[in-house]
């Protein structure tokens, strides 16, 4: 309780007080009223009518003649003031957009007021009264730029600062990673907070602390949306990237709807450049999709007349395609599945192939352990283990001719069908003139398959569910002071089940005592990972379900004192997660090794192919098996701020806010959690084990100094609190920006802010050890000499039982596990841009800027248990000798003190600084990084059907969030794998002007109007650089400024040289401390090209029917961008390409009706 009653005093006092909006999803009209001599006039009632729905909202200028109309739903506007002595003021057509505040200066001229002045009230593009960096998406372009899969969110890659870190495939409803899978301004990726009408709508719903958009509405539900990508704004918080607010459509006084149909077939596609080459038949599939909406005022005859008061709107779409994803493969060869592996021999520097006889296995001197050769590389068909056999005959056979390793040598394009449905609703009412409310409820449903081979053994299903809701009430309390209430509820759940669920396991020859282990309705074909081969049976996310519930409580006040617009604000969450994922459950995790198969001595290289293949058939196995526990997490968030929009005077306005933010330690229902690791108290085994060291020492440790320190610490244990993290009370954020306007034309804006990521339910990982329990599959526990479990019984003992919190500090001895840092901070980004706006003739926006953005106390993952540096090699070539020390078996002090221990431990395990374990890791806050950009912008908003966005970005992002060597003091400093310096991004929007109604043929007959009327062109195009490479613990003695390929010398068999790598697997580093680059600034992967058209039809039926038929092509130029290049040294793929990251040109149908 004690962790709660922050959060419980605040909120109290927060809903008490009627406080102010966070993150607003609807538009402010704001400005000063002046007379003939540029005085303030006080008292002038303003009133803003929308001029869809009629619904109104008024205020009263101030004595500065200052006013503000605050959450008006994004739309057109007719704006009127009237005072008395002076004429009405009327503007019509005045836009308010959403998260914008429109600078709205009225003149007042002397007259009687039952005259009235007309102004033009077109929307100024120059933001001169506030300092963030944002892009907006009005409707029109929501409606009729090329989108590939109908997502609206598709078009945030169209923002300046977004970085695109997914592939070009059809963004679709479906796609809640690829929508989100984003950098944007140097902020960390799934790092965006996606919201519907200011309601949270993310969710991580993988359990893997990756944050994605919940819900995507359909585009016909969507008014407009605006990405905030820097906003000095106190309102916006709880992420430490960008902020997507999607204003949603409502009904109006006149009935409008539509019927929409959208169609795509394989027939109308090019193959892709892998297709093409492989003269592989591309996956047949076809795209239908569908929807209509709906909306007006509430109307019953009779009874109830809802005009200019109660509206209603509903969307409904549905999809049900196929999307073509082919992939390259590696699978065993014909005479690999009956053992023969000799043709690796033929290879060149083919020796380093050879599979060794792991029964042959002998003690030699110096701790090693020796094995003979398979002559011929084919082993013994006596040999050849049953199940082995079974598992082998599960692959598909190659179907293309591959590396001379058999790499690559099968492809396969998967159809993937899928299918959804949404639905999307929404109630607005009017009590009164000062007093609005509106309720909105979505659903949706989406199912998936997906299939590497195109057999059975390598299906999986998907499926998703989304709901959520919203209620939002708007009270004005008087001219000066408005009131807004807003509850919303998100839903998201996805789940994943692999088709041979129900398998017998029995009938692949596994034993009756492994069947008997799992649940019958719920076994599965195992997953095998044979190294280099591409895997059987895999999976996704895994077997079961995740889901999450996020409820989000808002009271919102604005109040305007003279110069001052004020927002005070709270803006309080509930995360809750839940996990019941268990394919380690199912069946046992199979990842066959090369430790028994390699030679001739135990420490030899392995082979870059071929070996871990060997092991399954020789019946040798690996991997490991787990009873998972289920998740249900919770934490709570309230934060509370004050924001002030200082109008100075007629050219200076200064954004000032302050944000509090409080986030509850994330718990476990059932307090099924670890906690910390605690560093100091002996394990209970320490004393046994210390008294077996001592009869076997190793040199380095004499047994006097041979510890066991340590072991896992769990919630609610031993003084620790229901919460593995301490939690943070004095997190506050600042907000400050400035927008002067230094000429009629000319706006410079700056700004300064700090936000703060969240270690809540959207960003932990569940780590329960000891809840769920991982038995290791030890084929050997002496280092290959005897064998004690095969293929058919992996776990001749059983598997560990589960304990969860009693087996204290002894909780998975021999094991790795990872836990928390009870101290881990909430890490946060320092952001700060300067831009100058200006307009040049014809209504066109250029704006130059220069944003950054620090990381500080980014969450890294960290080894606690490495084998100390010092022991490493420093050479720059294969250290043998390290490699003989440190790979050396001795007699293991732990054998019999865990059922994890083996006879044998190496001299690298013993070195540890805790032995009892394995690889101990957390995620510490020391993690940091900076980006630098210059932006170039040019808007211009439809004029004479012109409508055209372009932008250039030219950024460097550096990191250190990861370490180079496990025991270096500080994370390395290095290129982000999310930098793409250069980003190219344009749309637009041209009405032919041709025909009845344009600019030339306005009086065309009918007839021919028919034909040459109404045409409409639209583009997207984006451009970006390709991702910086690495290599990893490489071996390079070559110049690296020769590694970068270009032109001509480029291409997908050759992506850079490889002739600097050591690519000899006999050669390979092992045992050493890295010195080489994790990535490299000047070697980089392909780029992205983006280029879409669309030609529109319009044809009038009657004066309120239009029918319109639209033609769009995707990849219009046919440009193939592939995915990264194979960087494994050691792999006969080397240097290759085997796939691309976008989709051949493709064509997509529609046709509308609108009335």
């Amino acid at each position: 309780m004690a962790n709660n009653q922050p959060y419980n005093v605040v909120m109290v006092v927060a809903m008490a007080a009627a406080v102010a909006a966070a993150q607003e999803s609807r538009g402010v009209i704001a400005g000063r009223v002046i007379d003939g001599s540029d005085a303030a006039v006080a008292g002038v009632n303003i009133r803003a009518s929308n001029a869809e729905t009629g619904i109104a909202t008024a205020a009263v200028s101030a004595a500065n003649g200052g006013f503000r109309l605050p959450f008006l739903i994004p739309g057109t506007y007719r704006v009127t003031a009237e005072f008395a002595g002076f004429r009405k003021v009327s503007m019509d057509k005045v836009e308010v957009r959403v998260g914008e505040t429109l600078d709205l200066p009225i003149r007042l001229e002397l007259g009687n007021v039952s005259e009235t002045v007309e102004v033009s009230g077109a929307a100024p593009l120059l933001e001169t009264g506030t300092s963030s960096m944002g892009t907006f998406m009005d409707q029109r372009r929501l409606q009729e730029l090329p989108q590939r899969g109908g997502n609206p969110m598709e078009l945030t890659r169209l923002s300046p600062q977004v970085v695109n870190l997914t592939n070009l495939r059809a963004m679709k409803a479906s796609s809640p990673s690829g929508t989100s899978q984003m950098a944007v301004a140097g902020g960390p990726r799934f790092s965006t907070e996606f919201q519907i009408d200011g309601i949270s709508n993310t969710t991580a719903d993988l359990g893997d602390g990756r944050i994605r958009v919940a819900f995507i509405p359909p585009s016909s539900a969507v008014s407009e949306f605006r990405m905030e990508v820097s906003p000095y704004d106190a309102t916006f918080g709880h992420t430490p990237g960008a902020t997507v607010n999607i204003s949603t459509k409502s009904g109006t006084n006149q009935a409008h709807g539509d019927l929409r149909y959208w169609f795509r077939n394989s027939a109308l596609d090019a193959p892709n450049w892998f297709e093409n080459r492989n003269a592989a038949k591309p996956a047949v599939y076809q795209d239908n999709r569908y929807g209509a909406s709906a909306g007006g005022p509430v109307l019953i005859p009779r009874l109830y007349d809802g005009r200019n008061r109660t509206f209603w709107f509903y969307a409904y779409e549905g999809n049900q395609w196929g999307r073509p994803t082919s992939s390259t493969n590696t699978v065993p060869t014909v005479a690999q599945r009956s053992g023969d592996f000799s043709a690796l021999l033929a290879i060149p520097n083919g020796g380093r192939y050879q599979i060794y006889n792991p029964f042959t296995a002998r003690a030699v001197a110096g701790g090693r352990v020796q094995r003979d050769p398979i002559p011929g590389n084919v082993i013994p068909r006596s040999m050849l283990d049953p199940v082995g056999l079974n598992l082998v005959n599960l692959f598909p056979l190659p179907n293309q001719a591959g590396r001379n390793d058999g790499a690559n040598n099968h492809f396969y394009s998967d159809v993937r069908k899928q299918e959804y449905q949404t639905n999307f609703g929404r109630l607005d009412h009017q009590f009164r003139e000062g007093h609005r409310i509106f309720f909105r409820i979505h659903d949706y449903d989406w199912i998936s398959g997906q299939d590497r081979y195109g057999l059975p053994v390598s299906r999986f299903n998907t499926r998703s569910a989304r709901k959520g809701l919203a209620l939002d009430d708007v009270l004005i309390l008087s001219p000066s002071m408005v009131l807004n209430l807003r509850y919303g509820l998100s839903y998201g759940d996805m789940g994943e089940a692999r088709q041979t669920q129900g398998t017998d396991l029995t009938k692949l020859g596994f034993s009756k005592a492994l069947a008997s282990l799992v649940d019958p309705a719920l076994s599965t074909v195992p997953r095998v990972r044979t190294g280099a081969y591409s895997p059987l049976a895999e999976w996704n996310n895994g077997d079961g379900a995740n889901s999450t519930v996020t409820h989000t409580l808002l009271a919102n006040l604005t109040q305007t004192r003279g110069p001052h617009s004020l927002r005070y604000g709270a803006d309080a969450r509930l995360y809750r997660g839940f996990g019941t994922r268990t394919p380690l459950a199912n069946s046992p995790d199979l990842n066959y090794s090369t430790a028994f198969t390699r030679g001739p001595l135990d420490n030899a290289p392995a082979s870059p192919i071929g070996q871990e293949m060997a092991s399954m058939l020789l019946g040798i196995p690996d991997g490991q098996m787990e009873r998972t526990a289920t998740t249900a997490l919770q934490d709570k968030y309230l934060g509370l701020f004050l924001q002030d929009d200082w109008r100075v005077n007629s050219r200076l306005t200064l954004n000032l806010g302050l944000r509090y933010e409080y986030e509850n330690p994330v718990t476990e229902r059932y307090d099924r959690l670890v906690a910390g690791y605690d560093f100091s108290t002996p394990n209970p085994i320490e004393a046994r084990a210390r008294a077996s060291y001592a009869l076997n020492p190793i040199p380095e440790i004499a047994p006097s100094a041979f510890r066991t320190a340590g072991g896992l610490r769990f919630v609610s244990r031993d003084g620790s609190g229901r919460s593995p993290f301490k939690g943070e009370k004095d997190n506050f954020l600042i907000r400050a920006g400035l927008a002067y306007k230094v000429a009629r034309e000319t706006v410079i804006r700056a700004g300064y802010g700090t936000y703060f990521d969240s270690i809540g339910v959207n960003r932990t990982t569940p780590q329960q050890t000891g809840f769920s329990q991982a038995t290791p599959i030890q084929a050997s526990l002496d280092n290959g000499l005897t064998f004690i479990a095969t293929n058919a019984n992996p776990f001749p003992q059983g598997t560990i039982p589960v304990q969860g919190a009693g087996s204290g500090l002894a909780t998975s001895l021999g094991q790795g596990f990872s836990f928390y840092d009870p101290n881990l901070k909430h890490g946060y980004s320092q952001r700060w841009s300067f831009s100058a706006q200006h307009m040049l003739p014809g209504q066109f926006l250029v704006e130059g800027a220069y944003v950054a953005n620090r990381g500080t106390r980014l969450a890294i993952a960290r080894d606690f248990n490495a084998t100390p540096s010092e022991h490493l090699s420093r050479a720059q070539v294969r250290d043998q000798t390290v490699i003989n020390s440190l790979s050396q078996q001795f007699t293991s002090p732990f054998f019999g003190l865990g059922p994890s221990y083996p006879r044998t431990v190496t001299r690298a395990n013993l070195l540890r600084p805790y032995p009892q374990f394995g690889n101990l890791s957390a995620v510490v806050p020391d993690g940091y990084s900076w980006y630098h950009s210059l932006q170039l912008r040019g808007e211009r908003r439809m004029k004479n059907g012109l409508s055209v966005q372009v932008s250039y970005v030219w950024s460097k992002f550096m990191e250190a969030i990861e370490y180079l060597n496990a025991s270096d003091p500080r994370p390395y400093e290095v290129i982000s794998d999310s930098d793409r310096p250069h980003r190219i991004s344009a749309s637009g929007i041209w009405e032919i002007p041709l025909g009845r109604g344009r600019r030339f043929g306005m009086g065309f007959p009918k007839a021919a109007d028919l034909f040459v009327g109404g045409w409409q062109l639209n583009g997207v195009a984006i451009v970006q650089s390709g991702p910086p490479l690495g290599f990893g613990n490489a071996l390079f003695t070559g110049g690296i400024k020769a590694v970068p390929l270009c032109g001509s010398g480029r291409s997908v068999d050759r992506w850079f040289a490889t002739e600097g790598f050591v690519r000899d697997s006999a050669q390979q580093l092992q045992f050493n401390y890295q010195q080489f680059p994790l990535r490299f600034s000047g070697i980089r992967g392909d780029g992205q090209r983006a280029c879409d058209w669309s030609l529109f039809k319009t044809f009038p039926v009657t004066e309120r029917v239009k029918v319109q038929f639209r033609a769009e092509i995707y990849n219009a130029f046919n440009q193939a961008s592939f995915n990264p290049p194979n960087r494994t040294p050691t792999s006969g793929a080397f240097g290759t390409v085997t796939d691309t990251q976008s989709e051949a040109k493709n064509w997509q149908f529609s046709l509308f009706v609108k009335f």
